[in-house]
């Protein structure tokens, strides 16, 4: 049985070409995966402060309504007892 080693030389260099292929491609898709699950944790830091920053709103919002509320008894209040003030002095 004659080998011919041109085309054993052949046959081996289009193997270690296909395992430089898949190798580099296997690499490619390694920093693709890496590059999308960072712009997922991004995206998912992002919502977490966007959400963040509702309920902050919505805290500051309801801490206004009750000083708001506060002020009007108090200015109420202050009304009152002047009105009393004058109803005693009147009397």
């Amino acid at each position: 049985m004659v080998v011919d080693m041109a085309k054993v030389n052949a046959v081996d260099n289009s193997v270690l070409q296909n395992i430089e292929y898949v190798t580099r491609k296997r690499l490619e898709q390694e920093r693709l995966d890496e590059h999308y699950a960072e712009k997922h944790r991004i995206q998912e830091h992002h919502n977490k402060k966007i959400t963040l920053d509702k309920l902050m709103l919505e805290a500051y919002w309801a801490k206004l309504d009750q000083l708001e509320t506060y002020n009007r008894q108090k200015q109420l209040e202050k009304a009152r007892a002047d009105e009393g003030k004058v109803l005693d002095v009147m009397a």
